[in-house]
């Protein structure tokens, strides 16, 4: 029976529910509820697909978020096989039980990485708007900000794997550098916003990983950081608002800036400790180069907004642009003092070599991008004129040998396992036979033993 048109729900208004649902879903510390939460993530952005123009297009783009949820599920049937398992034992577990933890830790770093684009199957996402038309180009920011949280959310699931929290060290710095060196690389204000939120989920999730501060903290310190982007890609939507008027401008300059390097700092001093081992110091490079990169890009590109109207209208005193301003630029020094309270001393020069490269790149942006530069300086608005192409040219290139390898593994496999098609010939009832003589053999293995 078909339903009349006053019952049938928008896709789009069916898409926002699904979305918020599942989003408020991540936040509680259970595999079941995030596995949940970011099947109804997926949905809506299938809902959303569906209803927008070029469906068959769209579609078949944002499928590959049924591979996280996947991984989620499967990290909550793991976890529910061993229900009096803890991961803080402390004698390590031998034979299937290590076997199954490290599957859960790897189900669930594998689900938290794609959705920040850490994955070469799912990286170039945050080049292409979402599906729903009204905020096409504000969607992808929302999908970093739900893999930080199932990360942050379920860190003790896969962090205390130390294989595989060692594995995700290094994913993480690749997914920060090669967000930096897409948000340098294009010319958008937009598109270089959602790269940006790229890597500051990644440089938290580096936070969360070493454990460098509080989860409190480093909560903070991501919200300060990746909000204030997503705040300003939403105020770009929405006219500039942001970037209306010099006192907006210098504000959210100041605010950025500041949360950027509040975010940075625990973040390098965790990728140059000694928990890095003998690649520390390539470690600090990358976190280094990361920093540096968005603290450009960051302060350079703030720029105030042509005026286009002819009569100005009174504004208020403080603007919602403005308190936003005014609460990011508060959250990174606030995450601070919770991590100094929480047991976060660093040393004076760890503290000055992770404060150096967001610093000298948002001073270097500053210096480049003056109307009259002196002659020394040149040369920094010479690199930030030609640096772009460069850096989109090496972003490709590693995108590139990525997916070569992906290919070249699934080849591989493909080329193992072939045999095992010619079991039987493709007929149902052939195969259910199959599966029944691997039951019967499951069953007399043991006996024979």
């Amino acid at each position: 029976m078909r339903l009349s048109s006053p019952f049938r729900l928008d896709p789009r208004i069916a898409g926002g529910v699904l979305c918020v649902v599942g989003l408020a879903l991540l936040t509680p510390a259970s595999l079941l509820s995030a596995a949940l939460g970011v099947e109804f993530v997926a949905a809506a952005f299938w809902c959303w697909a569906r209803a927008a123009e070029g469906a068959s297009e769209q579609v078949p783009r944002w499928a590959w978020l049924r591979r996280p949820a996947t991984g989620l599920w499967l990290a909550a049937a793991i976890h529910a096989t061993l229900p009096g398992y803890s991961h803080a034992m402390l004698f390590p577990a031998t034979g299937a039980r290590e076997a199954l933890r490290w599957a859960e830790a790897i189900a669930v770093l594998w689900a938290g990485l794609e959705l920040m684009a850490a994955l070469p199957l799912a990286r170039p996402y945050s080049d292409l708007p979402g599906p729903l038309l009204a905020t096409r180009p504000w969607l992808p920011v929302m999908l970093p900000a739900a893999g930080f949280v199932v990360l942050w959310r379920q860190s003790p699931h896969w962090i205390g794997v130390t294989q595989v929290r060692d594995a995700a060290v290094p994913l993480l710095l690749l997914t920060g550098v090669l967000g930096a060196l897409r948000a340098f690389a294009r010319r958008q204000w937009t598109a270089s916003l959602r790269w940006l939120a790229v890597s500051d989920s990644a440089l938290a999730a580096l936070i969360v990983a070493y454990g460098t501060v509080s989860a409190e903290a480093a909560l903070l310190l991501w919200l300060g950081a990746s909000g204030g982007h997503a705040f300003l890609l939403a105020g770009e939507l929405h006219g500039a608002l942001p970037r209306r008027g010099p006192t907006s401008t210098r504000l959210w300059r100041a605010a950025s800036w500041t949360a950027l390097v509040s975010l940075a700092w625990p973040a390098l001093i965790g990728a140059g400790s000694a928990r890095s081992g003998r690649l520390h110091l390539l470690y600090f490079l990358a976190a280094a180069l990361t920093a540096a990169m968005m603290a450009w890009i960051t302060v350079g590109r703030m720029t105030a907004a042509p005026e286009r109207r002819r009569i100005m209208r009174p504004d208020p005193v403080l603007t919602l642009s403005q308190f936003g301003a005014v609460a990011v630029l508060a959250l990174g020094p606030a995450a601070l003092v919770l991590a100094w309270w929480t047991g976060f001393e660093p040393s004076g020069r760890e503290s000055l070599l992770a404060l150096a490269p967001a610093a000298l790149g948002g001073i270097s942006a500053l210096i480049a991008h003056r109307q009259h530069a002196r002659p020394v300086w040149e040369f920094l608005h010479r690199m930030g004129e030609s640096a772009p192409a460069v850096a989109g040219r090496a972003f490709r290139l590693v995108v590139d040998i990525e997916r070569w390898l992906v290919g070249l593994a699934v080849r591989l496999l493909r080329g193992v396992t072939s045999p095992l098609h010619d079991l039987h010939t493709g007929d149902a009832q052939e195969y259910l036979l199959f599966l029944m003589g691997l039951g019967v053999l499951a069953l007399v293995l043991p006996l024979l033993r």
